[in-house]
């Protein structure tokens, strides 16, 4: 049996002030000390095999000060919003072209946020997770931590069957929680085509 310890990052300065962040590196809030102890508090003790970190600093930061030297890998960084970036939602909502009938909490919960301009469709945000699961798969290491984002612990869970793709980035998992899914070694993930992602 593997398992991987999903633990997102501690909450931002930009957290509850509605402007979309993806990809972007933006800062850790004032509070991080304080909540990256209790991260830390959590998970004291425990012996991974292997920590990995997504290259943006609010979950290397947080890995670092839990006392880890992570391998940095690409494929765990937030999904690219591209266009969406840095911008508010009330910028960003005008610029849709919705469906007849469909308004925005319909589009967003719904259709998974669809695809941002110059970003990240779904297919390719979920495929590199996967590709990211199916490699640790290949190891011999049985417990991993792994410091990320919420759509990338979401897209995992949603590789699991735990959540489907319309709450994908909806119901997110709270900053500093430690998220852990069991992978038996019989464990087959389904492919995209198999849950149709698109």
């Amino acid at each position: 049996m593997q398992i991987i310890e999903w633990i997102r990052h501690t909450s931002l300065e930009v957290t509850g002030t509605n402007i979309c962040y993806g990809r972007s590196d933006v800062n850790v809030s004032e509070s991080f000390v304080e909540e990256a102890d209790k991260v830390h508090e959590t998970i004291k003790g425990r012996e991974y095999d292997a920590v990995y970190a997504s290259p943006l600093s609010r979950a290397h930061k947080l890995a670092l000060h839990c006392g880890f030297s992570p391998t940095i890998d690409p494929r765990i960084r937030e999904r690219d919003f591209g266009a969406w970036e840095m911008k508010t939602w009330d910028e960003i909502i005008p610029t849709l072209s919705l469906p007849d009938g469909l308004d925005f909490i319909s589009y967003a919960t719904h259709l998974g946020m669809a695809h941002p301009p110059k970003g990240e469709t779904l297919r390719t945000f979920i495929g590199r997770v996967r590709d990211f699961i199916e490699e640790l798969r290949t190891t011999k290491a049985e417990r991993i931590a792994v410091f990320c984002h919420g759509g990338v612990i979401n897209s995992a869970r949603f590789l699991h069957g735990k959540t489907d793709i319309e709450h994908l980035f909806v119901h997110l998992p709270e900053y500093g929680s430690v998220n852990p899914l069991e992978y038996p070694r019989d464990l087959v993930l389904p492919t995209l085509d198999d849950l149709h992602v698109d």
